[in-house]
């Protein structure tokens, strides 16, 4: 954005206090001012009577394939567009009327800035980043403006404190907090849309995706501190000794956390679990919810989330009911009296499970005699079920009840301890 000759509009109107003193006894200068307060005026009325008969227009006929957001915020813009056309307009009727055209310049520039900040409020979607970015904008424009801008910049250069053996001065610091905070929002908007790429992309597996979206957050994170330091003015090879000063500190105070941290990476790498999967570790089961850096989150059947830390999954044994199919296989075992005729009881169960609509044909349901104990003859029977994510409980339940009425219709009878 390019300064016009007339920028300093400060020092060149009013440099000394006679100056200004004329400047106010000179009728060309109510005259320009005159045309720039009709100009703006001018233009934000017919941005008012062109958004009210645009709102009038869109309740009488709602918008169907769009948001009505989509029409209506860009033409909050459509005010300080028509005054900077207006003002643009307005130069030469200054230049000739008024001789010269430094209030017009001037409020072609305030007007310029305003814009840029106007469309950053309503573009950010985070209101904090918005309303920062803005005014840091319009201190500019108004600095720029005023012709003050070298001024302020040598003041807060002089003002200076030691870091070490660095000196900051406070120019350097506002500059790199500023392009700091820009360079973080940057990177968590680059970090959000590739996460949403990325998750929305078949081409990669779950584990993949994560192991991608986590190691590009700490890469574009890390450069924006980068990039923040050095604009302070701090010299980053003092970086190489405090590198090795964490790396022990990482290696001596932070075991845990770092073992927890290289686990969960093994485990987006190896594919072991993933979310959705159905573990069983610890006498506890659950489904898995989140995959984090440190810790997975597994949602058991009551209800209840276990922050399971990664490395207990790396070291401990765990059962995972759906790693490489979510078929699973129920198990009863159930112990008869030595006079049943064991091979009708083994046919009798065989047609129990057959019946229950959750059991698959491959692999075929099977019953075994498995020991003879002290009180009678123990029998195994297992068959399968499609998907273990609905639950393994309830088809166990349903073929011992099936089981047990065909036995009292059979006149079956169950062994029991005496």
């Amino acid at each position: 954005m390019a300064a016009s000759t007339a920028t300093p509009i400060v020092n060149k109107l009013f440099a000394t206090r006679e100056e200004f003193q004329v400047a106010l006894q000179n009728n060309y200068f109510y005259l320009e001012l005159m045309l720039v307060i009709i100009a703006f005026l001018l233009a934000h009325l017919l941005a008012y009577a062109v958004r009210y008969r645009t709102n009038i227009y869109l309740q009488a006929n709602p918008l169907q394939k769009i948001d009505k957001e989509f029409v209506t915020k860009p033409l909050r813009l459509l005010g300080p567009f028509l005054s900077l056309i207006l003002l643009t307009l307005v130069k030469p009727l200054a230049i000739e009327y008024s001789r010269n055209s430094e209030l017009t310049d001037a409020a072609l520039e305030m007007c310029t800035f305003y814009i840029v900040a106007k469309a950053v409020l309503l573009i950010v979607r985070s209101r904090f980043i918005a309303w920062f970015i803005a005014l840091v904008i319009m201190v500019i424009a108004v600095l720029n403006v005023s012709g003050f801008m070298n001024i302020t910049a040598a003041y807060l250069k002089s003002i200076s404190f030691e870091l070490g053996s660095y000196k900051i001065t406070m120019l350097n610091l506002i500059n790199g907090i500023i392009i700091l905070v820009v360079v973080l929002w940057i990177a968590g908007l680059l970090s959000r849309t590739l996460e949403s790429y990325l998750r929305r992309s078949s081409a990669l597996s779950y584990n993949a995706r994560e192991l991608t979206v986590k190691f590009f957050k700490i890469f574009i994170y890390f450069i924006a501190l980068l990039i923040g330091l050095s604009v302070m003015g701090v010299d980053l090879t003092a970086f190489a000794v405090f590198g090795g000063a964490l790396g022990v500190g990482i290696g001596l105070g932070l075991q845990k956390v770092t073992a927890n941290f290289v686990s969960g990476i093994t485990l987006l790498l190896e594919k072991s679990i993933r979310i959705g999967d159905l573990i069983e570790i610890a006498g506890s089961t659950g489904h898995i919810r989140e995959m984090n850096i440190r810790y997975v989150l597994v949602e058991t059947s009551d209800g209840r989330e276990l922050l399971i830390p990664n490395e207990e999954l790396t070291s401990s044994r765990v059962t995972n009911w759906s790693h490489s199919n979510e078929q699973a296989r129920v198990e009863i075992k159930l112990t008869l009296e030595f006079d049943t005729d064991a091979k009708l009881a083994i046919n009798h169960m065989l047609d129990a499970v057959k019946a229950h609509p959750r059991c698959i044909k491959n692999p075929a349901p099977t019953c075994w005699l498995r020991e003879f104990s002290e009180i009678g003859m123990v029998f195994m029977l297992t068959f399968w079920i499609a998907d273990v994510h609905e639950g393994r409980n309830t088809p166990q339940s349903d073929v011992m009840l099936t089981i047990l009425d065909i036995f009292r219709r059979e006149n079956i009878k169950f062994a029991i301890k005496k």
